[in-house]
């Protein structure tokens, strides 16, 4: 709106999505970040859903623009519970797994501890938001380690079981085909006796996941320490593959830890379009993955249009009427 720039000999637009979307093209790329429109369409504003409908209309009528990420692949990411399942039914990597997870909906704490035993969830265990972003109740989470803790969970949440991974965290930033890996800190390892002794923990993941973060609760003990275990680079090239082809995005952020007693990974969490500022580089494998896809779409349109011209000869031939081209490619009858 007040600031366009030019850089790759291309122009930027910042995009005003409570206006007419035509007026302000044409695009040839598309790339926005609106978690929390998408979040407060999925559960019935209706402010919300009118703007996400008005652009999903105008992708549709423009199939030629380049869209940064497909608006129904984002909206899978929105609910923790639905991405989690597509995890656990189709990751299907050796050594690569999604921790037990159960969805609470109501705060009747009885059934939900029948619930967390029906799904085979020990304590402790991290209680997280049905909602995975658009808000910052997104990220306010809990650890808790026993049954008077249950009735702390908000509905609706997601209770997934904790693994032990020695405070470490390993966030996956990637671009189409590319990664960058940034160890942060994050929960010490949990015991049994821990599940007697401590009160439940409420906390922010962007709090005690940042860089930096002192938080106590990311100390280790001296017994822990040699437990640490570190990331095959070839494991988390498998897992972002796996990842993108699961949920068709180019801009994706995976959340990975490594169960200190197996070496196992844990995919915890999978984020739209998550912050690149420690990505190096992120600019130009941007323009990379865009120049790679504006190669496939038009080699995708360009078939379309020649499977077209040769259908439309084809019923020429057939009917018995002549045509220049069918009219150039068979526009329709007004």
């Amino acid at each position: 709106m007040d600031k366009n720039y030019t850089q790759h000999k291309g122009t930027f637009l910042r995009i005003d999505i409570n206006s007419d979307l035509e007026s302000q093209g044409p695009f040839h790329v598309f790339i926005y970040k609106m978690t929390d429109k998408l979040a407060h369409a999925e559960y019935g504003d209706q402010n919300a859903k009118a703007i996400i409908s008005r652009m999903k209309e105008y992708f549709y009528q423009h199939p030629e623009i380049i869209v940064i990420d497909p608006l129904d692949n984002i909206r899978i990411l929105i609910n923790r519970y639905k991405s989690y399942e597509i995890l656990q039914e189709q990751l299907q990597l050796d050594d690569v797994f999604t921790p037990r997870f159960v969805e609470i909906k109501s705060k009747n704490t009885i059934e939900n501890i029948s619930l967390l035993r029906m799904a085979g969830i020990k304590f402790p265990f991290l209680c997280k938001p049905l909602v995975a972003q658009g808000s910052n109740d997104a990220h306010k989470m809990m650890v808790i380690f026993n049954e008077e803790g249950v009735k702390d969970c908000q509905p609706p949440c997601v209770a997934q079981e904790f693994v032990n991974h020695n405070a470490i965290l390993y966030k996956i930033y990637i671009v189409g085909e590319n990664f960058h890996v940034v160890e942060r800190p994050s929960f010490k390892n949990f015991y049994e006796e821990d599940c007697t002794a401590l009160n439940t923990i409420f906390f922010s993941s962007h709090d005690i996941c940042k860089s930096g973060s002192r938080s106590k609760w990311s100390i280790l003990t001296e017994e822990d320490i040699p437990l640490t275990v570190k990331p095959k680079h070839e494991t988390l090239e498998k897992i972002v593959k796996r990842v993108t082809e699961l949920f068709g995005l180019l801009l994706v952020g995976v959340d990975v830890v490594l169960e200190n007693h197996t070496g196992r990974y844990a995919i915890i969490d999978v984020n739209m379009f998550p912050g690149y500022d420690s990505y190096p580089n992120f600019f130009e494998q941007l323009v990379s993955c865009i120049k790679k896809l504006s190669m496939e779409n038009r080699d995708l349109q360009q078939h379309s249009k020649n499977y077209t011209l040769k259908k439309c000869l084809s019923d020429d031939l057939d009917s018995g009427f002549e045509s220049d081209e069918k009219k150039k490619y068979c526009p329709k009858d007004k």
